[in-house]
């Protein structure tokens, strides 16, 4: 279950009023990182093309959240 992530965890921590981290926060990016991973699929590979047909990379931050897997 979980397509091969550990499940059921809390990641991260904040200071007492949780306004803000106490640890390196993740970003949408670094979930996205994860979830290539798991598929597959290395995301620092150039796989698509600018409008103008410039290769680019499909994230800019290409760490997973290791704590996921």
């Amino acid at each position: 279950m979980g397509g091969g992530l550990k499940m059921g965890q809390v990641i991260g921590a904040t200071e007492p009023l949780a306004g803000y981290p106490t640890t390196p926060p993740y970003t949408p990016q670094n979930v996205l990182a994860t979830l290539y991973h798991v598929l597959g699929i290395d995301p620092e590979t150039t796989m698509i093309h600018d409008p103008e047909g410039r290769p680019m990379h499909l994230l800019e931050d290409h760490n997973p959240v290791k704590e996921l897997l």
